[in-house]
This record gives structure tokens, sequence and C-alpha cells, in this order.
């Protein structure tokens, strides 16, 4: 790792205590050695690498909960531009597909190391249902599938997966048993369920339910993901009310939401089959092409049933939602924020994987002032971190893992935009220094190339 290095003239919020304070950081290989109140810098940091921070705010690295990085390189480097330092991959029911198991995803990353720090959920609903024989996304599985599904989840976790996530609207024959028995492994082995709801319709209360009955049932922590691509339909105040009557009750009832409303998924995926346009009244001028031949372009009914047959791995991003809805869901208390970011080539893809986290304070810090910078800065780094139990990093402490952001908060914002509209690669201003592990990956805004300093995290 080198000689020690100093963050100093800081703006430091420590989100685990909700303080902020005038002080440096002392980084020794990956570890912070020590946390500095003031200005005074002791004479034992002679020869130290110095950065300055010049009066900005210095926090934990963000921890991106909900993400398919899933070890691709490029959507990795979008993420670190942001100042996320951590990411958790295997959303939506979907392993990293790269690999045939958590364990080898985990070795196959150490061996090519990676920018950025990884963990991996075990996804059932595509992952584990076919590992099982269940083929067919529109199939129910036997018994004894549903017992493979749980052999396989089992191991995942005892080689280190961080818990169990659940595409339940990808798989819509998946039983509540089903759903339920597989969870029951995570709480068995202390580790959270994420959870991509059914949502057969809009207004279809019974699937937030049958979700955070799974916390109820089973004992497991519940993760609610992308409250904002889910319940920003003007519906989100009685799905906020839904968690917070089992909050009340006792049940470990978390969520995420990113700061959109346009959702971006699979052509071919349940999302887009014609019920569910029809259900919820979309129009084909809603859809716009993510990636492939049509990139950009609005769609007609004409080339999008051609995508849905010749190209059903392409994303289509559907413009829909109430934007009020985000913010309700990002200011009701220690709901965390995520990306949904995922593997497009440059140029393609949704300006989420490059723009959520420096839009997230943008907008509801310095400009709607419905968070604290404070509070802010918790829901991306202490309370995820919290919540997949990375107990050495989103936090500002002696022995912690040195995975930092030094950020201006008065001039930090997104760049990115929707193809067609812009560049949805673009990296945010604003960000000062990021670092990885100890390492320096971005130092006055700029990528540092040789710094490669990722980590698999096993839980």
């Amino acid at each position: 790792m080198g000689k020690g290095k100093i963050i100093k003239n800081a703006s430091v919020i420590d989100p685990e205590k909700c303080e902020q304070f005038s002080g440096s950081v002392l980084i020794e290989n990956d570890c912070i050695k020590e946390i500095i109140r003031g200005t005074c810098i002791p004479n034992s940091v002679d020869g130290f690498e110095i950065y300055d921070a010049q009066g900005h705010v210095l926090v934990p690295g963000i921890i991106d909960v909900h993400a398919h990085t899933d070890g691709y390189y490029f959507c990795g480097e979008k993420e670190l531009a942001q100042g996320v330092t951590t990411v958790a991959v295997g959303n939506c029911g979907i392993s990293p597909s790269c690999a045939s198991s958590i364990k080898e995803f985990y070795r196959l990353q150490e061996e090519k190391g990676f920018n950025i720090n990884q963990t991996s959920f075990t996804g059932h609903s595509f992952t584990l249902r076919e590992k099982a024989g269940v083929l067919d996304c529109y199939a129910g599985a036997t018994q004894s599938q549903i017992d493979a599904m749980k052999d396989f989840a089992r191991k995942d976790l005892l080689d280190g997966a961080c818990g169990i996530s659940f595409g339940i609207q990808y798989a819509p024959e998946t039983t509540t048993d089903e759903f339920m028995q597989v969870a029951r492994i995570a709480a068995e082995e202390g580790k959270p369920v994420a959870v991509h709801t059914r949502l057969n319709f809009p207004n279809d209360w019974q699937s937030l339910k049958e979700t955070l009955d799974v916390a109820k049932n089973t004992g497991a922590d519940v993760i609610v993901s992308h409250l904002s691509y889910m319940f920003a339909d003007g519906q989100m105040d009685r799905c906020l009310d839904m968690i917070a009557d089992y909050q009340a009750k006792g049940f470990r009832i978390w969520a995420d939401s990113g700061m959109y409303t346009a959702f971006n998924t699979m052509a071919g995926s349940t999302c887009y089959d014609q019920d569910q346009i029809d259900a919820n009244h979309w129009d084909y001028s809603q859809f716009v092409a993510a990636n492939g031949m049509f990139c950009g372009q609005h769609l007609d009914k004409e080339k999008f049933e051609y995508i849905r047959k010749n190209d059903p791995d392409c994303c289509i991003i559907c413009f829909t939602g109430v934007e009020d809805d985000i913010y309700k869901a990002l200011a009701f208390p220690d709901v965390m924020v995520s990306s949904d970011s995922g593997r497009a080539l440059p140029g393609q893809g949704h300006p989420q994987d490059a723009a959520v986290f420096a839009r997230f304070f943008r907008i509801m810090v310095r400009e709607k002032k419905l968070l604290s910078l404070t509070e802010a800065v918790r829901r991306c780094t202490y309370i995820p971190a919290k919540v997949l139990q990375l107990n050495d990093r989103g936090r500002l402490c002696k022995g912690a893992k040195a995975d930092l952001l030094v950020f201006n908060p008065e001039t930090i914002k997104e760049n990115a935009d929707f193809p067609g509209c812009g560049n949805p690669d673009l990296p945010p201003d604003g960000i000062d220094f990021v670092f990885v592990n100890g390492m320096c990956a971005i130092k006055d805004g700029k990528r540092m190339p040789e710094c490669n300093a990722g980590k698999i995290i096993r839980i």
C-alpha cells in the first residue's frame, strides 16, 4: 500500500454518530488509523501523502445496496465516479451470470481484480430456479425443486453471499409457499432478503403484503427493492404506511429507492407482457430502447414487438410514474439510496448508472432540503452497511476500512442523461477524492488509472 496518507482540512461527517466537525483522517494501509478533530496536524504524519479537502465534506464511501454491476468493469467505473466504493450485486433474483455459483463469482473477481468492492446476493427467481430445473419463468416448481433451491441457496450463503434476492415479478408462478421456504434459509443463516415484489397490476397491495409477511413468517430482515420503480405511481403514501405498520410491530423491514421513476428492464421479461402493458395503460411511445439497434429511440408497437422477439435481452426504459413519490420514499426514515445500475456498453443504458447519488444530494439536500446533509450521507453509507452486515465499512472510526469520499455539497450534480437526450455515462460534478481500501482511485476529480483496489466481501 505504500506510505500513510492524510486527508486534511475536511468537514468530516460521521454517519454513525450523526455529527459533523472540522478535522482530518489518517490512513495506514487499507484502514483508518486516526480521526483528528480540529485543524492541528500531529508531527507523526511527516512523510504521509497529503490530500487537501479544502473544507469539503469527507464521508465514508457510498455503499450501493441494490445494483447489477456483477463484475462488469465499465459499470463499476460509473459507480466509482459517483463515490461508490462498495456495491451489493446479484439483485432481483439474478445472481451474477458470469459464474455458476457465488463461490466461483468471488474467485473470478479476486483473480482479475475490480475497481470497487463487491458483495453478492444469491438470486432466486432466475438463478436458483434455473439451477433447480425450473427453466420456464411461467412454470411452477415442485417440492423437490424447491428443496434443491434451498440447498443451492444455503451453500451460496455459507460461501459468503450477503443474502437472497427475489424478483417475484419475473417468475410469476412462484407460489407464496416457495417464496417463504427459500426466504427462511436466509433467516436461518442470519442474512437479509431483498425483494422485487410480485406486483401483478397497479394497486396490487397483496404483493407488498406478501413481501412484508416474509419478515413476519420467517424472521428474516426484508429489503423492499427500488420503491421508486415499484410504487411511484401515486401509490407511495400507502406503500410507506404499510411498511411503517410492519416496522411498528417489530419486524425488520428496510427499503431502497433510486431517483428516477423511468425504469429499465429486459424487453423479454414479464414486465413487458401484454397484460402488464394493458393493466398499466402504457403507450408504446413511453418506451425507449436503452441499447441495441434502436438505442435512444422512442418505440412504436412494431419496433417493440421486433425487440421482444429478436433481442429479448435488450433493455427498454419505460417512462412512467409520479416524480413526487420519489421524494416521499427517500424522505421516509432509513430508506437507502440505490442505483439499480447494470451492464451497458458506452453510450447506452440508463443514466441511473452514473448519476443517482449525485442527483440524490442535489435534489434531496441542496434544492428541496428534505434531508440534512448528515442524514443523506447516513442513507447511503451507515444504513446499508448495517443492513448488509458490513461491519468495518460505512463508518468513520479507527480501524474501519479506508473507503472514503470527499465531495463539494454545493456543486455536486449529475450530468448523465437518457439515451437519445444526452450521454448516459457522464460522471457527476463535485467529486474530489475517492479512496478504496486506502488507495486513491479518484484524485481532484480525475480517475487514477493504476488503482483497482476493490475487494470481494464475504459475509
